[in-house]
């Protein structure tokens, strides 16, 4: 696909005088806003409405063809009877705002933009079902039953300098509609997060400058379908909290606690963490309520966890190779350091077994590459050969 906008600008102001949607490629858009979180959905919903629309449609017809019936609207159905939405605010009044504010802009349920923002237990209930998901083996170069690709690294800082670099390989209609939030609140303090439309976030950085890079644990998700567990369970937190509040962390220990606030969620992720001044480290939670977390000289992670062996299941074909790329982010980060060159590392991300293409339903998405210089952090990242890397930075 060629460009067809480059580093065109438009700003807007109707709720704050440091607010703009910065479109970079026809792919990657960012939007720079300052003001409260509720603001801050309201004007995605403003500036970016027309993508978002068009992603959730995308997103529906694709859970379609994963399991015939299944659709965003079918899944917020579920959402509304498990009153998904009401356990965010009393769990995450943060970003329950942020939902609240693009649903009122866009005068949708706020359970119809979270059933899309939850895209994992959407794959999940896909595979409970029979439809796609984790578990199946993938057949061909791009099959649609794995969607779990993602690698993610980090080195740990040499003073103020650091590194980290990840894949985001996801469903075919994350290709276009990505939209980096660049968000000053009112006490002035900066976050980036990587969202698809707006919905979906994938990684980014904390105000206290701390490099996230985000994984799926498809394990995790496999047993406890294989256990009969529920996905919208009474008792579980919706994994929004986890994908959105660690980016509000001020400092490197902060994350932890995010993890450990709840002691059971929806779905089960994975951060490759790295910061200024610190080891890099790698955190997860698992099904049981568990979380494991470990700090070193380099972190690298997969689809799977890497604190125990790796279930029964968890085979050379599991979740797009998740044991292969496992091995060659390991392998390749025992040798890196902070001098390591950027394209270096890209040349990683872009070959196999971390390089998926981009097939129809199921590909990366992004490569990105994140350079720590004390509590600057520039971004880097591409989304395919025919679009150079874009840049964004928190300062």
């Amino acid at each position: 696909m060629k460009k067809t906008l480059l580093a065109s600008l438009i700003a807007f102001t109707a709720f704050s005088a440091n607010a703009e949607l910065i479109q970079h490629t026809d792919q990657i858009g960012e939007v720079q806003f300052t003001g409260s979180t509720y603001e801050l959905g309201k004007h995605v919903g403003e500036v970016a409405g027309n993508q978002v629309e068009s992603a959730i449609e995308r997103f529906s017809d694709t859970l379609g063809q994963m399991l015939p019936g299944l659709s965003a609207e079918s899944l917020s159905k579920s959402f509304d009877d498990q009153q998904v939405f009401a356990k965010l605010k009393k769990a995450s009044p943060e970003s329950a705002s942020y939902i609240r504010g693009l649903a009122d802009q866009l005068n949708k349920n706020p359970n119809l933009l979270l059933a899309v923002a939850m895209s994992d237990e959407a794959i999940l209930e896909s595979q409970r079902n029979g439809g796609m998901g984790f578990l199946q083996a993938e057949k061909g170069a791009h099959a649609p039953s794995a969607p779990a690709k993602c690698t993610s690294m980090a080195v740990a800082a040499s003073g103020n300098k650091a590194w980290a670099a990840s894949n985001f390989d996801y469903m075919g209609v994350n290709y276009t509609g990505l939209l980096m939030l660049k968000h000053t609140d009112t006490d002035g303090k900066t976050r980036l997060i990587q969202t698809w439309a707006g919905l979906i976030p994938y990684g980014g950085v904390t105000k206290g400058a701390q490099v996230m890079t985000m994984n799926t644990m498809a394990d995790q998700g496999t047993l406890r379908e294989k256990d009969g567990g529920e996905i919208l369970s009474d008792t579980a937190t919706p994994s929004f909290y986890l994908s959105w509040d660690v980016y509000n962390t001020e400092d490197y220990a902060g994350i932890k606690s995010v993890f450990n606030k709840y002691p059971e969620y929806t779905a089960f992720f994975t951060y490759t963490v790295a910061s200024a001044n610190q080891p890099a480290m790698n955190i997860e939670n698992t099904y049981g309520g568990k979380v494991n977390y470990s700090e070193g000289e380099y972190k690298a992670h997969a689809n799977h966890s890497v604190y125990s062996q790796p279930a029964e299941f968890v085979d050379e074909a599991f979740a797009a190779h998740s044991l292969a790329r496992q091995d060659a982010a390991e392998n390749f980060m025992a040798k890196a350091s902070v001098e390591t060159p950027e394209s270096e590392v890209r040349e990683l991300l872009q070959s196999k077994p971390l390089w998926k293409g981009r097939g129809d339903m199921m590909g990366t998405v992004t490569n990105t590459y994140y350079k720590v210089d004390g509590k600057k952090v520039d971004v880097y990242f591409q989304t395919d050969s025919e679009h150079k890397p874009v840049h964004m930075t928190n300062y």
